[in-house]
């Protein structure tokens, strides 16, 4: 066996299936245009990274995975080797890389992660500390060109756990040409959120106001969590003691009810997927969606909008500051590894490079980690969010303290995302909820239950 073997996959995982949160994305990636052809520069990057060998990565289902899959033939030319990608769901990418740490040797060279994760992977070891790699490659790491916020949130404490690929803020969809032909200004507020959702809400004519994610557990969690950065309130303190049964939590719970007026009826059962999908389709005015997938509406065929989408912050509530949630995908590298270490170093550090990522870009990757592709103007022509995310990282208004990388982020998300669909069900109200949702973080957080 060659030094550098890993063992077989196992039987039970499905090569590139594509589960979960990426079964639209991929329907819909398989019918887009061919890209166009790609700069000679992404050549001169690749040289031996492989040098005839193959590596694994393990991927969740969203637009650079599918980018990846897409440019898999070019970029196998480019770098002297192949590539393995299995793409599953979200919650898929985490039990399987939770799993796979458990092994002696890792299945995977590289795996993807959300940055909610790193204080969980970070505990318990899951992936190989970066810091001594990034240092000795120098420029060719480029670490300064990442966007600070993506950058970081791929660190726990010291230790660098990843590098972005995917960064994506949680922006405001609209129809700009429904809101220009109305003389209407896209909302920056909740308040107006509201009041130009119920313009626009026509059940009767299969136009609904605005679309989110009210699917019950990790999904409207994220959106609960959301919604309470909206409305200025962390959901721990500085001391990491949850704060949910707060006034200002109280109100980001009765804006979601206020929301269900003006949603379609299924708004209870929406994740990831249908919300580009509804907009795409013409159903909706406005929704809450990642900026990295706006080529659902711009370049889909499928899509009954393209060029009528405008882009915006997340509305905030009246008297609290701005603030746009920032996520991120990032790839590390298993702990476990083995002697593969330098090889999955090398195709890591090509991966996320400008070269490689503007490869990415031409096959439908939306979401950039870097500063200088953000601004590249042939980008920004294909992708006018990405003007956006520039000017919203500039000015500061893209934060992640909404949610918090701590090791218990996946089971508190779970607390919010179903105590309060409880209450979209009309089973609580909004105060019980709070309170509900208060009593179990405080029972997940408490010293017993993190070991302290």
């Amino acid at each position: 066996m060659h030094a550098n073997a890993r063992p077989p996959i196992r039987p039970k995982l499905v090569l590139a299936a594509v589960a979960g949160a990426g079964v639209v994305l991929a329907l819909l990636l398989s019918t887009r245009a061919t890209p166009p052809p790609t700069s000679s520069t992404a050549a001169d990057s690749g040289g031996s990274v492989l040098g005839g060998e193959t590596v694994r990565l393990l991927l969740v289902g969203d637009p650079f995975a599918l980018a990846l899959q897409e440019a898999a033939p070019e970029l196998e030319q480019l770098a002297g080797g192949r590539l393995e990608l299995e793409v599953v769901g979200y919650d898929d990418v985490r039990r399987l890389t939770l799993r796979n740490a458990q092994d002696q040797v890792s299945a995977y060279d590289i795996v993807s992660f959300d940055v909610v994760w790193t204080g969980e992977y970070g505990q318990l070891g899951v992936l190989l500390p970066l810091e001594t790699w990034i240092s000795q490659a120098g420029a060719q790491v480029e670490p300064e060109d990442f966007l600070d916020i993506a950058y970081t949130q791929s660190r726990y404490h010291t230790r660098q756990l990843g590098l972005p690929i995917q960064p994506h803020p949680e922006l405001l969809w609209y129809r700009k040409d429904l809101l220009a032909a109305d003389g209407l200004q896209p909302p920056r507020t909740t308040d107006e959120l509201l009041r130009v959702a119920r313009h626009y809400h026509r059940p009767e004519a299969g136009q609904y106001g605005l679309v989110w994610n009210g699917q019950r557990g990790q999904a409207f969690g994220q959106q609960m969590a959301h919604f309470y950065a909206a409305f200025g309130q962390p959901l721990l303190d500085e001391q990491g003691r949850p704060t949910l049964d707060t006034p200002r939590g109280v109100a980001a719970a009765r804006f979601a009810l206020e929301l269900l007026k003006v949603s379609p009826p299924d708004v209870v059962n929406t994740a990831w997927d249908q919300r580009p999908r509804r907009i795409a389709q013409g159903q909706a005015a406005m929704t809450y969606e990642w900026g990295a997938r706006a080529w659902l509406v711009e370049e889909a065929p499928s899509s009954a909008v393209a060029g009528k989408i405008g882009y915006a912050a997340a509305p905030h509530a009246p008297g609290a500051a701005p603030v746009t949630p920032m996520g991120t995908w990032s790839l590390g590298i298993p702990a476990n590894i083995g002697p593969r270490q330098e090889l999955a170093w090398r195709m890591l550090r090509w991966l996320t490079s400008r070269q490689v990522l503007k490869v990415l870009a031409h096959h439908g990757s939306g979401g950039m980690p870097r500063k200088s592709l953000l601004r590249d103007p042939e980008l920004i022509h294909r992708y006018p969010v990405f003007s956006v995310v520039d000017q919203l990282s500039r000015a500061g208004q893209l934060q992640d303290w909404m949610r918090p990388a701590v090791p218990q982020w996946p089971q508190l998300a779970e607390i919010l995302g179903t105590t309060y669909h409880d209450m979209l069900l009309g089973l609580l109200p909004p105060e019980q909820a709070a309170a509900q949702a208060q009593q179990r973080a405080e029972a997940l957080f408490a010293p017993s239950a993190t070991g302290d």
